[in-house]
């Protein structure tokens, strides 16, 4: 903790802010990133958002992305990342 440099964190996660805000706002009143089916953008965009604990992301703060992220785990077959990869979360940690 003592080497990470808390002004470029801060810096970074006003970036991520931002970005969440760009995403958010498109997903409003839309199902999908682009047109009216799950396709790679979706796929593509939402894996980091089923990493929350180092980005400070808050589904609740975010309705949009958060109804989204709702339907992409609704979808047959879908499985979250941590799901998919071996051990549990706290060995990655």
């Amino acid at each position: 903790e003592d080497k990470r440099p808390k002004e470029v964190i801060s810096f970074m996660q006003g970036r991520l802010t931002a970005a969440y805000a760009v995403l958010n706002d498109h997903l409003d009143g839309r199902e999908w990133i682009i047109g009216d089916q799950i396709t790679n953008a979706d796929l593509s965009c939402c894996g980091y958002l089923y990493y929350p604990e180092p980005f400070g992301f808050d589904r609740k703060d975010w309705p949009n992305i958060d109804a989204w992220l709702s339907r992409l785990s609704e979808t047959p077959g879908w499985k979250a990342p941590y799901d998919l990869m071996p051990g549990s979360p706290a060995d990655r940690a």
